[in-house]
């Protein structure tokens, strides 16, 4: 009977077993494997239909793509990543909403349109906001710059030089990126304009909405602020808590699961010691520049900032080395000086009396793999502009696009990182001459056309060395964070704990899923993750760039409604409000006085006035927004007094002074039309929202990224 007991008890386990098996003679057990991958692999779900990580990380890869095109830049900070993150999540779920909507209710954006949105006479304002279809002379959107774009990106791949298809392909994705934007702005344009257009004021609506506004009172008031009377003088009991709550209950629902988390940063910076350090390492390197005849040696054994072997104008410098610069002798050193967390030192190699700016065009020949070949072609090239052939027009027969080769107007600093060879080239060579030169395996064919009038100029040796945190200092700060993680993992002592020992906590801070860190602080999307991942109660250290963070589970917060005890204290304090209004109210009654005068005398306070008050006025000169004198305002009967009444800041006296009507100038028309202005905007505001509770959103990022 024990034996037959036990197969009872496994029966379960058997039976999955057998399950398993049978279904691995249907699939393969790598397709088993598969989907069960599949299953787990869930970026965010939308209506039931899941987004996997692979997909959710292509479209993050094509706009960081596109966001580096149109910035210039080659890498993206932390910071511009998760806002990355979080609008292709935002994107990729309105995109799929409106794609069912609009498949529900017969909307589309036609290839017709989207084309006419592109190349039509009125392109799209995405279009004039992208910096690609700018025309840098302007400022302005330029048709011929997206349509040199265009026809770029519509070139056969196979068609360009294997090394070329790369950037290609990023081209094709970064416009795929800009075009599908801006389709579903317009599709969701669509979707907004045909529910907005479904509240409609009516005239009955409209005339009935015009009394709020057609009373403009002038109201003279006294008030008694609910910050007079201590909150122990009234008192609160759970159970009323509970009955708000019950009766605000939707107020508190949130689509995600939250967690709170108390926490405290230390930020990492050097220490007195390391700044001492650093000094004397300075100083050591203002002797050696001092006695080198070789200033860029001894740069850039020492600083971070490397020599710069060209000349500077005034302007280009800063304040502090153009002082020196103008002021000093060849070979004079300045410093070492502490500037925040740095150390500098200058010396004044050379000045001379040179022109800031050339303006200049070039030709580039790539050497390629045949190098005199392409030295005979730059030959070619220049006999053809000495022989009286306009530089510009060869220039665009060789590359269409070029603009004539035009470099235009620049300085030596920003030529600097070409090198002191083309820098030479550009300033020595006479105007309205051409040199050639090679560079980096290219052949540069350069004109001067124009220089700036000499000015006097500066060769400076600048030494910059940064004040960074030693092993020594990193090792001190771990080792008192790491004590306290070891002394402290009580999590209900956490905040004590740690503001005993003088450390600035942030308690109680309720984070989603969804946000990319805490505080602005760059790293720290790792806290939300752990914070998502571990139990109730634990406590961690984490180790930022910039900073050290200690941080306590407090509590998990399911989907759905917020319990109470995470509003009670708005719920406590609105109750207080309300006791404090009704004890405050019984007091000022019970005195039976019968002027603004007499109130203000006995509350020490004066009589305060207020002009031009309608019902909808939405911020009152010197209280602020104050529901009582609103609908005072309206109702109110001129020259008698009023109250006590509660408000929204504390309890009031008042009497409406004069009323004057506007109803005269009322226009049902004009009415109806900002009426169904504001609807459409608190519709369109909402829609989306609505639509993620209705296709029931679900974002299990955190459990990914």
């Amino acid at each position: 009977m024990a034996v037959l007991q036990k197969i009872r008890n496994k029966s379960g386990l058997l039976v999955g077993v057998i399950a398993v098996g049978l279904l691995a003679f249907v699939l393969p057990w790598g397709e088993i494997t598969s989907l069960i991958r599949t299953q787990k692999d869930k970026a965010f779900v939308v209506d039931g239909d899941i987004v996997s990580t692979g997909a959710y990380h292509e479209r993050i890869t094509n706009f960081e793509t596109f966001q580096k095109m149109i910035s210039g830049q080659t890498s993206l900070d932390e910071n511009t990543s998760s806002q990355i993150r979080e609008f292709v999540y935002e994107q990729m779920v309105k995109e799929m909403m409106l794609d069912k909507e609009a498949e529900k209710i017969g909307l589309s954006v036609t290839d017709e349109e989207l084309t006419d949105m592109i190349s039509g006479a009125n392109p799209s304002p995405m279009l004039r906001q992208i910096p690609l279809f700018v025309d840098p002379q302007t400022g302005q959107f330029s048709v011929q710059a997206l349509n040199q774009f265009l026809s770029l990106v519509n070139t056969d791949i196979k068609s360009v030089p294997l090394e070329q298809q790369a950037q290609l392909e990023g081209l094709k994705s970064v416009w795929e990126t800009i075009r599908g934007m801006i389709k579903y702005q317009r599709l969701e344009e669509k979707y907004n304009s045909l529910i907005a257009n479904a509240v409609i004021t009516n005239d009955i609506e409209a005339k009935a909405n015009s009394e709020a506004t057609k009373a403009t009172s002038d109201i003279a008031y006294v008030i008694n602020r609910y910050s007079s009377v201590p909150d122990s003088t009234v008192s609160v009991t759970d159970k009323e808590i509970e009955k708000l709550y019950n009766e605000r209950k939707n107020n508190f629902k949130t689509q995600d699961e939250l967690r709170k988390i108390s926490y405290f940063t230390k930020q990492i910076v050097p220490s007195d010691a390391d700044y001492a350090a650093i000094e004397k390492e300075a100083n050591t390197a203002r002797e050696k520049l001092a006695s080198s005849e070789n200033p860029a040696l001894v740069v850039a054994d020492y600083s971070e900032v490397p020599y710069q072997d060209i000349y500077f104008s005034e302007k280009n410098l800063s304040q502090e080395e153009a002082q020196f610069a103008k002021t000093a002798s060849n070979g004079d050193i300045y410093g070492p000086i502490r500037d925040n967390d740095a150390y500098r030192i200058y010396k004044l190699i050379d000045r001379t009396a040179a022109p800031d700016s050339v303006k200049m065009r070039m030709i580039i020949v790539p050497e390629g793999a045949d190098k005199l070949a392409a030295a005979a072609k730059a030959d070619s090239i220049i006999n053809v502009i000495k022989q009286g052939k306009d530089f510009a027009t060869v220039a665009n027969e060789i590359f269409p696009q070029s603009n004539g080769g035009e470099v235009g107007w620049v300085t030596e600093p920003q030529l600097a990182s070409a090198g002191k060879e083309f820098v030479d080239a550009a300033f020595k060579t006479p105007t309205g001459e051409i040199t050639k030169l090679n560079l980096q395996g290219q052949i540069q064919i350069i004109k001067i056309e124009e220089k700036t009038q000499p000015i006097t100029k500066y060769k400076l040796a600048l030494i910059q060395i940064p004040v960074t945190v030693s092993d020594q200092t990193l090792a001190g700060l771990d080792n008192e964070m790491n004590e306290f993680v070891a002394q402290n993992g009580n999590a209900s002592n956490f905040v004590k704990a740690a503001q005993d020992k003088g450390y600035n906590v942030v308690p109680n801070t309720v984070i989603s899923g969804a946000y990319p860190n805490i505080a602005q602080i760059n790293g720290s999307r790792q806290v939300i993750s752990w914070a998502f991942h571990e139990k109730v109660g634990s406590i961690k250290k984490f180790d930022l760039s910039d900073y050290k963070i200690v941080a306590v589970i407090n509590s998990k917060i399911d989907a759905g409604y917020l319990p109470v005890s995470e509003v009670k204290d708005v719920l406590k304090s609105e109750l207080v409000r309300d006791k404090k209004a009704e004890k405050m109210i019984t007091d000022l009654k019970a005195k039976n006085l019968t002027t603004l005068g007499d109130y203000a005398q006995s509350l020490g306070s004066k009589v305060d006035t207020v002009k031009f008050v309608t019902f909808n006025t939405p911020n009152i000169m010197g209280i602020g927004r104050e529901s009582a004198l609103n609908v005072y305002a309206e109702v109110g009967q001129v020259n008698k007094m009023e109250g006590p009444v509660k408000g929204d800041n504390g309890v009031l006296v008042l009497t409406v002074l004069n009323k004057t009507d506007q109803s005269k100038d009322f226009n049902i028309e004009s009415f109806k039309q900002t009426a169904n202005s504001q609807n459409m905007y608190r519709v369109m505001s909402q829609a989306m929202q609505v639509l993620k509770e209705k296709m029931a959103v679900k974002d299990n990022r955190i459990e990914f990224f």
